[in-house]
């Protein structure tokens, strides 16, 4: 595998969207990546198996995915390496092939110091915000977030130099009932069986570390678009502001202000 590294600046100045998996995916058209450079994460592949990159760092879901579409060995890959919990030699083994095509990353969960609770304090926002300017520079290796691969992959967009990330498929809440959009719901239940849903702590903890990555971008003049959902009726696509207010905000990000 190649290091992320490489990647930097490869898309100097350009729009990037990240898709993930919630529910609100349902009502995008299959081929609303076409025409731009996409990131899928994990399960959103099935949506969009020809978007420009895909990214992984769970290994049940990389796994899940090989099985069932073996030609995801050959598309353009993005690990977290190791996998979350995982021995390299584990991830190794699941990789298998796909190295050959695929760039990587060091997966560092809970920024700063691999304590999971500091995102609900100053100190794992901040250290979150700090690290982009670190990925505009492309100047390291080492990402992590705090309970979603939106976050590591959010500073993969920020070193291939977008200009503007957009980000899909990321409410961070159970919506009608659903935690993943169409037949990923079950997929992820049957995978999962016992793992809480988005809505409540788990969705506090990816919101609060977005809002760090967020304020991080404005720092470097790159914009965040986070899009709600995709109106079949208009054909529009709808921006949400929840949890961007000041006043939701760590202290020390007080000069993040909705996008």
């Amino acid at each position: 595998m190649k290091p992320i590294t490489e990647l930097h600046n490869k898309h100097k100045g350009k729009e990037i969207w990240i898709a993930g998996s919630d529910p609100s995916l349902e009502n995008y058209p299959y081929d609303f990546f076409n025409d731009k450079i996409g990131i899928t994460l994990h399960l959103a592949y099935i949506k969009f198996p020809n978007a420009t990159y895909h990214y992984f760092n769970e290994r049940d879901r990389f796994v899940f995915l090989k099985e069932k579409y073996p030609e995801i060995v050959n598309k353009t890959n993005i690990f977290g390496y190791p996998f979350y919990n995982r021995s390299k030699k584990v991830a190794d083994e699941a990789i298998g092939k796909a190295r050959d095509n695929s760039y990587y990353l060091d997966l560092k969960p809970y920024p700063p110091h691999g304590n999971s609770g500091s995102i609900f304090n100053d100190s794992g926002p901040n250290a979150m915000r700090a690290m982009v300017s670190d990925a505009v520079k492309g100047e390291r290796m080492d990402y992590g977030g705090h309970g979603t691969c939106l976050h590591p992959c959010s500073y993969v967009a920020v070193m291939m130099g977008a200009k503007t990330i957009n980000i899909i498929g990321c409410n961070f809440k159970n919506i009608e009932g659903k935690e993943h959009f169409g037949v990923t719901n079950k997929i992820d239940h049957d995978m999962r069986p016992t793992t809480p849903s988005f809505t409540g702590y788990r969705g506090t903890r990816m919101t609060r570390g977005l809002m760090g990555i967020t304020a991080g971008c404005m720092d470097n003049n790159i914009k965040v678009n986070w899009i709600e959902k995709y109106d079949t009726k208009t054909k529009q696509l709808v921006y949400r502001d929840s949890y961007t207010k000041p006043n939701k905000l760590p202290k020390k990000v007080s000069g993040f202000t909705p996008l």
